[in-house]
C-alpha cells in the first residue's frame, strides 16, 4: 500500500460521524482507504514517526484539527529546513510548499507527498492536494462465479503484465482493481475484460453512481420499499449527487400495517406467509411502482437480526426482489453476519437484481 492516513488527535478519532466524513471525502478523492494511523497529540516520537512513515509510503494525509495543526505545519516545514508564513488569513504554510489552499498545503519529505489537512468536526473539510501518478482500472464483474473469474484474472495478470486485486462484493458481484505496473497494458486488459464477460462487466468505482447515470441516459426512475434496510438503499442512491433525476421518493414499511396501507399488501398475504416471504416482497415491488410512477423498484424485507429470528426463518432471512413495469425478480437469500452487514449486503443484492431486471439499460 502506497497511501496512508494519519490522524492526530482524539477530537477526530472519537467522533465517528466526523471520522466517517473523512474516510467519505477521501475514498470520494482516491477511489479506496489506504492504511491509517492515530497518532496521540502528545506522543513524543512524533517526529521520528513522521520521518519514519515518509520512507515506508508514498503519500501520507494528515488530518488535524486547529488544537494540533500549527504543530504539525511547523514539525513539517523544520524537517525541510524551512519556514512558516501566513496564507488565505489563517492557514501557517511552509515557504517552500507544493501547492497550498485555506487550510490545506503540500510538502515533500523522503520522496513523499506530504497533505496536511485541518480537519475540524461541524466543518467542510479542506481542498485534497495530492495528485497521485499512480494508475489502476476498477470493475465490476457481474453474474460469474468468483473461482472462475479468479483463474481468468491469473492468467491476465501474465499476459497484460498488472496485478489483480479481486474481492466478492456481493452474492452476484464481484469488484477487482488492476495495478499498473512497468510496460503494463491496461487498455488490453479493458478490451479482454469486455470480450471475456460480454455485457458482465462494469468499469466504474460506485455501483450506485453507475445505476444512475444508466437511468439518467434513459430518462427513467426508480424507487424502492423497504423493511428490514430502513431507507438504506435511498440512502446510498442519495449520496450520489443528481440523484434526484432519477429518483422522486421511496417507503419505509417496517410494520405489517404500514405495508397494508402504503404498498396495498393483502392482509391475507401477511397474515398466510407473514412479511419475509416472496409472496409480500412481490406485493411491495408492485404497491411502490404504483405509488410512485417509477419504471423500476426494489424490495427488501427480513430478519436483520440479532433478534427476531425463528427456526423457519432465522436470523440473515432476507427477501430481496427487484422489478420492471414488465419484469419482476424476487429471492431468498441467508446473510451471514451482524445487523448492519446483513442490512448492506441485502442493498447490494438489491442492486444486482435490478441489474438483471434491467439488463437491457444497465449491461448492454
Amino acid at each position: 500500500m502506497n497511501d496512508l492516513l494519519l490522524i492526530l488527535g482524539d477530537d477526530i478519532k472519537i467522533n465517528t460521524p466526523f471520522l466517517n466524513y473523512v474516510f467519505k471525502s477521501y475514498i470520494f478523492k482516491f477511489g479506496e482507504l489506504g492504511d491509517i494511523n492515530f497518532i496521540d497529540k502528545n506522543d513524543k516520537n512524533i517526529i521520528e514517526n513522521i520521518i519514519n512513515l515518509s520512507k515506508i509510503y508514498k503519500y501520507i494525509t494528515i488530518f488535524s484539527s486547529d488544537e494540533n495543526y500549527h504543530l504539525i505545519a511547523k514539525i513539517l516545514a523544520s524537517l525541510n529546513d524551512d519556514l512558516l508564513e501566513i496564507k488565505f488569513e489563517d492557514t501557517l504554510t511552509p515557504s517552500l510548499a507544493i501547492n497550498s489552499k485555506e487550510g490545506s498545503f503540500l510538502v515533500s519529505l523522503n520522496d513523499c507527498d506530504i497533505n496536511l489537512v485541518k480537519a475540524n468536526p461541524l466543518n467542510k473539510l479542506p481542498e485534497f492536494l495530492i495528485r497521485k501518478n499512480n494508475l489502476d482500472l476498477k470493475f465490476y464483474i457481474y453474474g460469474f462465479k468468483f473461482e472462475d473469474v479468479e483463474a481468468v484474472f491469473k492468467e491476465f495478470e501474465t499476459k497484460f503484465n498488472t496485478e489483480i486485486s479481486i474481492t466478492r462484493y456481493s452474492n452476484f458481484i464481484i469488484f477487482a482493481k488492476a495495478i499498473s505496473k512497468k510496460f503494463s497494458d491496461l487498455n488490453g486488459l479493458r478490451d479482454e475484460l469486455l470480450n471475456t464477460f460480454i455485457n458482465r462487466v462494469i468499469f466504474e468505482e460506485n455501483l450506485a453512481m453507475f445505476i444512475i447515470s444508466r437511468l439518467k441516459n434513459a430518462k427513467l426512475k426508480l424507487s424502492f420499499a423497504e423493511s428490514c434496510s430502513c431507507g438504506l438503499i435511498a440512502s446510498k442512491i442519495g449520496e450520489i449527487s443528481g440523484a434526484s433525476e432519477v429518483f422522486d421518493g421511496s417507503l419505509v414499511t417496517y410494520s405489517n400495517e404500514i405495508k397494508h396501507l402504503w404498498l396495498d399488501v393483502s392482509n391475507e398475504t401477511l397474515n398466510e406467509f407473514g412479511a419475509v416471504s416472496k409472496e409480500c416482497v412481490n406485493e411491495m415491488l408492485k404497491g411502490v411502482l404504483k405509488t410512485t410512477g417509477a419504471d423500476f423498484s426494489m424490495a427488501i424485507s427480513g430478519i436483520a437480526g440479532p433478534s427476531g429470528g425463528s427456526e423457519d426463518k432465522p436470523v440473515g432471512t432476507v427477501i430481496i426482489g427487484a422489478s420492471s413495469t414488465e419484469k419482476q425478480i424476487v429471492e431468498k437469500f441467508f446473510i451471514k453476519g451482524d445487523r448492519n452487514y446483513i442490512r448492506n449486503e441485502s442493498v447490494n443484492i438489491a442492486f444486482s437484481l435490478l441489474l438483471e431486471v434491467g439488463s437491457e439499460i444497465f449491461l448492454n
